[in-house]
């Protein structure tokens, strides 16, 4: 006997909440002695061979434009402990910032392969050089090729969760204040909350 399952509509505007939570990777990047990041949502592997992955970001955003021109950057994952400077990231322009990573608390150092900034407290970090860009919409796939790749010694063949606690995304509310909300794997849930 089949059972059919009670579906509702989704708003199209909503759909890629479907997809929520997902652990954010936070994409770094130096231009001419300035050093950008944002957290971005969208990422994924793309290929063994050659070792490529993909992250979706705007144009309309500071890193993106530095990426173009640096040609490389780099990707950081945080634990569940750093939600408060993810949100930060994510709603301070790169504009008026001469190190984004500093002005929300975290160490920069550099990558040995493309020289890019990579985040010191980090779990795990690759560093990418820019392969292609495909105009997706809205926003562009960035397609890095793998120059290096980085993990904590929780990581062996598969991450050990007993001890990593990863950064999950849910998404943001925006009730009287915009709130980013952050989610671990043990079951707790913390907002981080800006003035529009």
């Amino acid at each position: 006997m089949m059972i059919l399952m009670a579906w509702k509509d989704v708003n199209t505007a909503k759909v890629h909440r479907l997809f929520y939570p997902q652990a954010p990777v936070i994409v770094t990047v130096e231009r001419t002695a300035r050093i950008g990041a944002m957290p971005a949502i969208w990422c994924m592997p793309l290929s063994f061979n050659p070792l490529l992955i993909g992250v979706s970001v705007a144009p309309e955003h500071e890193t993106y434009k530095m990426i173009l021109e640096a040609q490389a950057f780099g990707i950081n994952w945080l634990e569940y402990s750093y939600a408060k400077q993810v949100g930060e990231l994510g709603e301070t322009s790169g504009r008026e910032c001469v190190n984004k990573l500093s002005s929300v608390a975290l160490t920069t150092i550099k990558g040995s392969k493309t020289s890019q900034p990579l985040i010191q407290e980090a779990s795990a970090a690759l560093e990418c050089r820019l392969r292609e860009r495909v105009r997706t919409g809205t926003h562009e796939l960035i397609v890095g090729e793998i120059a290096g790749a980085y993990a904590s010694e929780n990581f062996g063949e598969y991450w050990d969760f007993s001890k990593y606690d990863p950064l999950f995304y849910a998404g943001t509310t925006s009730e009287r204040v915009k709130s980013w909300v952050f989610m671990s794997c043990r079951g707790t849930v913390k907002r981080t909350s800006f003035k529009h």
